[in-house]
């Protein structure tokens, strides 16, 4: 059975295809028609396709091919229909020239989003080949994320004639030793975190100065990043550090981050450079993600963004001064969800508009499609959003209900039972 498209106005245009809405009946859709010439570069291109839309789409947030298209009264296809991009998602490019200014609280939920969308990618034997910033949009309110281009999907390390972009690619694949995979994905999923979260490359420090020009590496991405990569902050090796006034960005966010995130970026980019198997997987950069977002908290003085570093804690140091004043940030209202050191502990800020999920609650990690709690001001106090009724112990042992829609003033001490989990709160 086959469905007519209306083609209408031309989306955008590239060395592969162009792009175009397509209605059908009374949707819109992205129509990808190929170039001609193309065609006959890619001859393995209509099989990956068949093969991504047998599979299905691994999370809402690919734009993924759901049927082939082809002219009326021609056999042989042409392109392929797909969800249309929001129009109020904006490419990642726009992050890295600084013509938008996300909070940290949306880069990590476009950084969760992307390790989870590529864990479900993975899961089902795929891997994406060519994971750079000119294929990732996001919403810069939200951090809600859409992953374009996802004709490169194929077979996981199927030889194939897409290789990625250089500063991305794994060194193994640049260097030709490797065809791309999940572990290779997993290198250029790091590099684009890194990119995200530092608006730089993490292997073009003071090296990048002193490589000469060459016609077939005008940039020296192949030379920095496949045939001698270094880390800009290896911590045995500083002979690549990011220069003042060139690599400022760079210098600036690394400082700001806790260290468990600057941990996952050294091991990514040290024995993970040439070990495909000490690469971070892919779960670890999504607990990270999530710890991240509920280590937010705000400078008393101008409401800047901050981090809780529990690691500065564990050795009694201060947390460091706000990065956008300087002025001294103490330990927020916290509340500790589960036994500190398990896996599934939680510790999360008690910032007014911060929320509780079955992520944080229930033991179901990753479940963050409706709150169970919130957290509100003047006095400080959570909400309880879920369906069932609360017990809280204070500190002096005196105990209380909250039933749900009611809000439970918050006193340094208190341990609050939701029911499958407990929280310790300290202020």
């Amino acid at each position: 059975m086959h469905s007519a498209c209306l083609v209408q106005d031309l989306l955008g245009e590239g060395g592969q295809a162009e792009v175009y809405r397509a209605r059908i009946g009374n949707l819109d859709y992205a129509l990808k028609w190929y170039r001609h010439e193309y065609l006959h570069a890619d001859p393995r291109l209509w099989e990956r396709l068949k093969e991504a839309i047998n599979a299905g789409s691994p999370t809402e947030q690919f734009l993924w091919p759901f049927d082939l298209a082809s002219l009326p009264g021609v056999s042989a296809y042409g392109g392929y229909i797909m969800p249309l991009n929001p129009p109020e998602y904006v490419s990642l490019v726009d992050l890295l020239r600084r013509k938008c200014e996300p909070t940290f609280h949306s880069l990590a939920n476009v950084g969760f989003q992307l390790a989870h969308s590529f864990f479900r990618l993975h899961t089902l034997g795929l891997c994406y080949r060519d994971i750079n910033f000119g294929n990732i949009f996001f919403h810069p309110a939200t951090g809600d994320i859409r992953i374009g281009d996802t004709d490169n999907v194929d077979v996981n390390r199927r030889r194939g004639g897409i290789m990625g972009t250089w500063g991305f690619m794994a060194p193994e694949v640049g260097r030709r030793e490797a065809e791309p995979s999940a572990m290779t994905d997993r290198f250029s999923l790091a590099v684009l975190l890194f990119y995200i979260f530092m608006l730089g490359h993490p292997l073009k420090g003071r090296l990048e100065t002193q490589v000469s020009f060459e016609a077939d590496d005008p940039d020296g991405a192949r030379r920095l990043c496949a045939l001698r990569p270094l880390f800009v902050f290896d911590p045995k090796d500083d002979s690549n550090r990011p220069l003042s006034g060139l690599h400022d960005a760079v210098l600036n966010f690394w400082a700001i981050y806790p260290q468990s995130l600057r941990d996952l970026f050294t091991r990514s980019f040290t024995s993970g450079l040439n070990d495909p198997d000490a690469r971070v997987m892919e779960n670890e950069w999504r607990r990270e993600m999530c710890r991240l977002r509920d280590s937010i908290l705000y400078c008393p003085h101008c409401g800047a963004e901050n981090f809780f570093d529990i690691d500065l804690v564990r050795q009694n140091l201060e947390l460091r001064a706000c990065w956008a004043c300087s002025g001294r940030v103490a330990a927020p209202p916290r509340i500790r969800v589960g036994s500190a050191g398990r896996e599934l502990a939680h510790l999360v800020m008690l910032r007014p508009g911060a929320q509780l999920f079955p992520h944080h609650l229930e033991s179901d990690p990753y479940n963050f499609v409706a709150p169970l709690a919130e957290v509100t001001g003047a006095p400080l106090s959570l909400r309880n959003l879920s369906g069932r009724t609360w017990s809280c112990r204070s500190a002096g042992g005196q105990l209380s209900q909250v039933p749900p829609g009611t809000a439970l003033a918050l006193r340094n001490g208190c341990s609050i039972h939701f029911g499958g989990s407990e929280g310790v709160v300290r202020m």
